[in-house]
């Protein structure tokens, strides 16, 4: 057998080239994704699910993330920050800032805006993923007219805007189906979408409904939300249900169920679309049929899930009827 001795600089050599493969080569490009919004991003509900998306996309494909709060009198550059850094994509929550995603495509038309909860809307750049809670918001108010005892239930919203028609009109026609007899009283927080970040008003409005003898209120209010559960928990026989997020973990002996989007897949799967290359532009609407959205019961109330899994199929078909 012949044995052969090579350099020891041929070795070396090999080493380092297969260091260069293994390691990550420093001083390369983040990616950044850049998040607008606007709210308390702990609000429980719609952001706090959005923000539970993002910080998984975050960890899965390591992100830099740039939050920036909206503030429409002085807009911040989401795509590039004060030290030249060019984010990769922006996601835009909620359709208060309807339009702005236009001014960001025509200034960057190379990177991807995605609104969250906008209109249809045209470009090879933008996107909408918008939410029809039209069919939860059905199960939410049959499940409203069979747990109330004193046949009057209610709606609290956070402003009366196209993005809430679906959630009060599923709400009305699902009561109206389990009991029409059953009133329903509807209020608006505000006049504009400060609606959704006033908890003390809704806890007032929540007050009020139940001294006019209201026992089942629905909470389509962001963060407001929290001022409608923390009223409900001190008031006998009050129950509520809330949307965007479970939120039965606040108050388990109060929150009865939860008309829940699928913000936190959205945000996760729109991110990890943009980051292999697969972006695609568009509208694209989710709702009860493709688990967009979803009733999620409280199970510490008995009833509530099997009621639930009854009437899906009737509210699936009474969303398809309303969208046509």
């Amino acid at each position: 057998m012949t044995v052969r001795y090579y350099p020891l600089s041929l070795f070396l050599m090999c080493l380092f080239l297969s260091l260069f493969i293994i390691l990550p080569v420093s001083g390369s490009d983040p990616t950044i994704v850049s998040m607008v919004y606007i709210g308390d991003k702990g609000d429980y509900s719609y952001l706090s699910q959005a923000f539970s998306g993002l910080e998984k996309a975050r960890e899965d494909f390591d992100l830099t993330v740039r939050e920036i709060p909206w503030n429409s009198s002085a807009p911040e550059d989401p795509v590039i920050d004060r030290a030249g850094n060019r984010s990769s994509m922006v996601l835009i929550m909620g359709d208060i800032m309807n339009g702005y995603e236009q001014e960001i495509s025509q200034k960057y038309p190379d990177v991807p805006v995605v609104m969250i909860d906008g209109p249809e809307i045209s470009g090879s750049s933008v996107k909408s993923v918008s939410f029809s809670m039209y069919g939860a918001s059905y199960l939410a108010g049959v499940l409203a007219a069979n747990q109330t005892t004193t046949g009057n239930v209610g709606v609290i919203a956070g402003v009366n805007a196209p993005v809430i028609k679906s959630f009060t009109d599923g709400f009305q026609d699902g009561v109206r189906a389990e009991d029409p007899d059953v009133n329903v009283s509807i209020s608006y927080i505000a006049d504009d979408y400060s609606g959704f970040s006033m908890p003390e008003k809704a806890g007032e409005i929540t007050y009020e409904m139940y001294r006019n003898n209201t026992d089942v209120i629905y909470a389509v209010s962001g963060g407001s939300g929290l001022g409608i559960i923390n009223t409900a928990q001190n008031l006998s026989g009050c129950f509520i249900i809330t949307t965007d997020a479970d939120q039965s973990g606040l108050a388990p002996e109060t929150v009865i169920a939860s008309a829940v989007k699928s913000l936190d897949t959205v945000v996760y799967n729109e991110i990890e679309e943009c980051v292999s290359g697969k972006f695609s532009p568009g509208s694209e609407a989710l709702s009860l049929v493709d688990e967009g959205t979803s009733l999620v019961p409280n199970i510490r109330f008995e009833n509530v899930s099997s009621l639930i899994d009854i009437r899906i199929n009737e509210a699936i078909e009474k969303e398809k009827s309303y969208e046509d």
